[in-house]
């Protein structure tokens, strides 16, 4: 399914229409001008409609597990005041002095590379880029749901000078030459996605094209060796734990047991393990192709380290849909999913050795602990870091206006121009 200047087309007009892309993106960028409080008044109306239930009946129709959820939160972030509070935070101002005046003006084209860890995450790109000013070329996952066209065909509807500004493509990642002719006509590419996606995109982006790279980044939890006080938030971390299913990158993949007795980790698991249970009860797992799929890797992983003599879990603690791995190398890695969790003890040095070895992946933090405990954790995850430092039941929360992973992203959907006047000559 394609979506093109508001039109709906069938895949096989790919070809076609690609042919004719270029020239109608510079069109529109030499033509027309968003009108930015417009724009924010219509994506303030599809959230209302979200929230209110207007669109309740296209949402069940896709039948994805937790998507209410995701679509409730994207919505929030979509209302007027929420998104106009994102652009005051976060755009850069335009001005004048001493002689210059500045601009701030979109890229042009973006060209976004979505991927399919979260089902809202394509439109909100796109979202980002329209608040911007650009034309927006986006690249659909391929495990997209239908959900990113409906999303912007309503915001079409709402506002139909928007038709020219958004482009969404089916087209798979082996499809290497419309990927090379989507690149072509972008003035910044937006890619998420993992290492193996973010190098694929650098070979297809002309020199001259920068990259805005969103990778993968990799969540944890640290708890202390007196976790036992801390039971209601151990319940509050399990049910982001059950409910995120870790796949999202601010989701909690390892948990980090500062302790430099190893079997801490075991008797963490020991008392853990109870209480993801009872979370995974109250929300059994739907989508059994893809606990299929996360078995299979949980099990070509021990079958490998079988086969290279390398121990990845020393221990497991199995329970019913969820389970807890003792692994002694403490490197950070993603887990087994679905209520799947990796456990190490370590000690506070060490955790910030750990960190350090995954810099560039890191984002999300949760810290239980107390007093001056909790402050020395959280100063040394930061001074790894980490940018995100969160209650355990909000990993995966975003609050309005949020850098994400640490930086202002509208700022890198814009450029700055200036003007020069005769007194700074």
């Amino acid at each position: 399914m394609i979506l093109y200047r508001g039109k709906i087309y069938d895949t096989a007009c790919r070809d076609k229409l690609l042919s004719t892309l270029y020239d109608d993106v510079n069109e529109t960028l030499y033509k027309s001008t968003l009108d930015r409080q417009k724009l924010l008044r219509s994506v303030d109306k599809i959230a209302s409609g979200l929230l209110s239930g207007k669109y309740s009946h296209l949402i069940k129709e896709l039948d994805i597990d937790g998507l209410d959820g995701q679509i409730e939160r994207a919505a929030e972030l979509m209302r007027y005041e929420n998104t106009a509070e994102l652009i005051k935070a976060q755009l850069p101002h335009a001005g004048s002095g001493e002689g210059v005046k500045r601009y701030i003006m979109p890229s042009g084209v973006l060209f976004h590379i979505a991927a399919g860890n979260a089902d809202v995450l394509p439109a909100y790109s796109v979202l980002s880029g329209l608040v911007c000013g650009n034309v927006n070329v986006l690249k659909l996952p391929s495990q997209d749901n239908g959900i990113t066209v409906k999303i912007m065909s309503r915001l079409v509807e709402e506002m139909p000078e928007l038709a020219e500004y958004i482009y969404v493509f089916d087209t798979p990642s082996s499809d290497v030459p419309s990927m090379i002719k989507m690149a072509n006509v972008a003035d910044r590419i937006v890619v998420w996605g993992g290492d193996e996606a973010v190098s694929a995109v650098r070979r297809i982006a002309p020199p001259s094209v920068p990259i805005v790279e969103w990778g993968h980044r990799i969540g944890f939890c640290c708890v202390t060796g007196g976790f036992e006080k801390h039971e209601d938030e151990l319940y509050k971390l399990a049910e982001h734990i059950i409910k995120t299913s870790q796949l999202f990158c601010s989701s909690c993949q390892r948990i980090y047991v500062i302790d430099p007795d190893p079997y801490s980790a075991d008797r963490f698991c020991r008392f853990f393990l109870p209480i993801l249970q009872e979370e995974r009860y109250k929300r059994p797992q739907k989508d059994i192709g893809a606990v299929a799929e996360a078995t299979l890797i949980r099990c070509s992983r021990s079958v490998e380290a079988a086969m290279t003599g390398v121990k990845t879990a020393d221990r497991v603690y199995t329970g019913d849909g969820c389970s807890l791995s003792v692994k002694d190398d403490p490197e950070l890695e993603i887990s087994g999913f679905f209520g799947h969790v990796d456990v190490t003890a370590l000690s506070l040095e060490e955790l910030f050795r750990t960190l350090r070895r995954k810099r560039g992946y890191l984002q999300t933090a949760s810290v239980i602990a107390d007093g001056d405990e909790l402050e020395r954790i959280e100063n040394t995850v930061i001074r790894a870091g980490v940018v995100r430092i969160t209650p355990p039941d909000k990993m995966s929360f975003a609050y309005t206006a949020e850098p994400h992973d640490g930086v202002a992203e509208l700022g890198r959907y814009c450029r700055i121009v200036s003007k020069y006047t005769e007194e700074v000559l």
